[in-house]
């Protein structure tokens, strides 16, 4: 990438764990992780060799057929792995691989990542997505939607279909923000992805499904949730300027809602990411809903089977 001054290296992130296999949902998620890297970044890639007894559950596998099997899932993790480091050849990064055998270590695919986030600790974990089901493929919705909700580490999820029109940070990146903990941390992650110009959009989104039929209730709740969604937007509006400062930030902000019926909150956010060609969206998880929040994990996890364009997840205990 283009933006290596001392300046963009000290936000940017120095630990970052990417998974892959061999899909086309890998070979995305590795394209937009080159724009992220910088000397002094290590980059962990990590595979997973599935135990060969789930994925046929109904099988027979027996001896040597069982043993070819769990050599052939280990050797296809293996491969992958190495596929990845040299599609990240040049990248002046510290490259290094791990390999997750189910057979040896137990588990399923969702624990075993996990596992290995928490005991390496990076900074972001990048992940591909294709929002269906694979025979023998799990970088996908069914995997990182269950894995963000387990995380203490941001994770970024880069849909297969994502296609960059350059190799810079996003210079167009939506913030979706209910005022929460979790919202304040992923102000402050989501930034060290903006490019050093660029528009920011700050969204606070009023469901009006949380009251449906309730006569004045209803529009008095639509109010009051307004209104707390101006608080929002322009108190994230305003840590955006300041994280800023040394950047070429256009930052502005908007309450949108929810349509009257068969309408939802990560609907409305993708709709709204859609509208105003968001490069990145970014979300922080584990809100509360009620009266001035969302459920966030919920929404979260939503999106990420909705997204077409990157997604970025924040935990509240990210910094």
């Amino acid at each position: 990438m283009t933006q290596k001054s001392a300046a963009n290296a000290s936000m940017s992130f120095a630990r970052i764990m990417v998974a892959v296999d061999s899909t086309p949902a890998s070979a995305a998620a590795l394209r937009y992780l080159r724009r992220l890297l910088h000397p002094g970044t290590t980059v962990r890639v990590v595979s997973v060799a599935e135990d060969p007894r789930t994925l046929v559950p109904l099988g027979r596998w027996v001896g040597s057929e069982l043993e070819a099997a769990r050599e052939e899932l280990r050797r296809d993790a293996g491969e992958a792995i190495r596929a990845a480091q040299s599609a990240l050849d040049g990248c002046d990064a510290q490259l290094d691989g791990q390999l997750l055998d189910l057979c040896r270590e137990g588990g399923d695919l969702v624990h075993a990542l996990a596992e290995a986030i928490s005991q390496w600790s990076p900074d972001l974990v990048v992940l591909g997505t294709r929002h269906h089901g694979a025979f023998l493929r799990w970088v996908e919705g069914e995997v990182s939607a269950p894995l963000a909700r387990r995380l203490h580490s941001p994770i970024l999820v880069v849909p297969v279909g994502y296609e960059a029109a350059s190799d810079e940070l996003p210079s167009r990146v939506l913030f979706a923000t209910d005022g929460s903990d979790a919202s304040v941390a992923a102000l402050r992650v989501g930034a060290r992805l903006v490019a050093p110009q660029a528009d920011c959009r700050v969204i606070y989104v009023v469901d009006r499904l949380l009251a449906p039929g309730t006569g004045p209730f209803e529009k008095n709740l639509e109010d009051s949730l307004t209104e707390c969604g101006n608080i929002a937007v322009n108190a994230a509006a305003e840590k955006l300027v300041a994280y800023g400062q040394q950047k070429e930030w256009v930052v502005k902000t908007a309450v949108i809602k929810t349509a009257n019926t068969y309408d939802d909150v990560p609907h409305a956010i993708d709709r709204e990411a859609q509208h105003w060609h968001a490069q990145l969206v970014v979300l922080g998880t584990h809100g509360r809903r009620g009266l001035t929040r969302w459920l966030l994990g919920s929404v979260a996890e939503r999106e990420v089977r909705l997204t077409a364009m990157p997604l970025l997840l924040v935990p509240a205990s990210a910094s």
